[in-house]
């Protein structure tokens, strides 16, 4: 769970992981572990202490949600790996829909045609995922929702070979996955619609547009 300016959603997501570990038990999972990755912003350490589940790493400096990511999947010592927001806008308790397809390399959690999301970052993800399309990573019509689970027996390969570290990294990942002839599945989930989100419009809409071309460039 990457986490980046926001030690108050991540204190409130801590205190929810045993409802993580309810919804993990109920499809036939165990919770190994929750690992929060502090993207360089200092969330308090005593975190760790109100779950013994809990372990927090910490980037040096800001690096991105996409190598914020990489980097726990690749520590974690579970078996499958679920990716979350740190809002919650897929509430935990939606892990068994994406574990009922946990045979697939990947599964995305999507929030198509969910209403509740802003209009600019409406805009922006309709054209973001028309270019994507044109990159021939066709078949996820939401590639950048933060709920996705991961089969580590087959994605750690593909998350050492990740080279983008912002938010067009989910697309890289399904490009890689594709490639090497593996499964992705696309779930519908519950979608509350983030009430903060470390996306920027006008900031961070050319860097996944660049992203986005040394993908199609480097043939991720």
């Amino acid at each position: 769970m990457p986490v980046y300016n926001a030690p108050d959603l991540a204190r409130a997501l801590v205190v929810r992981v045993a409802e993580l570990e309810k919804a993990a038990l109920s499809c036939g999972f165990e919770l190994v572990e929750a690992i929060l990755v502090d993207d360089g912003s200092e969330i308090p350490l005593d975190l760790a202490g109100i779950s013994p589940r809990v372990t927090i790493l910490r980037n040096d400096h800001n690096r991105g949600k996409g190598f914020s990511v990489k980097r726990g999947a690749l520590v974690a010592k579970g078996a499958w790996v679920l990716m979350s927001d740190v809002d919650l806008s897929t509430p935990f308790s939606e892990f068994p829909r994406l574990a009922a397809e946990a045979d697939a390399w990947m599964v995305c959690g999507s929030r198509y045609g969910r209403p509740g999301m802003p209009l600019s970052r409406r805009l922006l993800s309709r054209v973001f995922h028309l270019l994507v399309r044109l990159m021939g990573v066709a078949g996820v019509h939401d590639t950048q929702c933060g709920f996705k689970l991961f089969r580590m027996d087959v994605m750690r390969s593909v998350f050492e070979a990740q080279r983008i570290e912002r938010f067009s990294f989910d697309v890289e990942l399904i490009r890689r996955v594709y490639r090497a002839g593996g499964v992705v599945k696309e779930i519908p989930v519950v979608w509350h619609g983030g009430k903060r989100s470390s996306l920027r419009v006008c900031r961070d809409a050319p860097r996944m547009l660049v992203d986005l071309l040394r993908i199609w460039r480097d043939r991720a």
